[in-house]
């Protein structure tokens, strides 16, 4: 045997299942009148998009959408057709 301490586990927990739940400290609510300032302020710190990217954006959303669209109808037509040869 060596001389060096044998690593032991440590002691099991105190059982918490008597101890009553630990509340948590109920917050502050802010009224509506000071939510929606904060809001206000918050959105001021955005930097909105100017009207030029603004509409390159929606463009390349509705370029993307209609090809996904397209694609996917696509497949539908083909793998429905595949379905009704394979079962009729």
């Amino acid at each position: 045997m060596s001389d060096e301490p044998m690593d032991r586990p440590a002691p099991p927990a105190e059982s918490t299942r008597d101890a009553a739940p630990a509340r948590k400290p109920k917050r502050e609510r802010s009224s509506p009148r000071q939510f929606s300032r904060e809001v206000r302020s918050e959105l001021r710190k955005v930097a909105w998009p100017g009207r030029k990217e603004l509409v390159s954006y929606s463009l390349v959303v509705l370029v993307v959408v209609t090809l996904i669209t397209l694609y996917i109808t696509g497949l539908d037509q083909v793998f429905g057709t595949l379905i009704f040869r394979i079962f009729s």
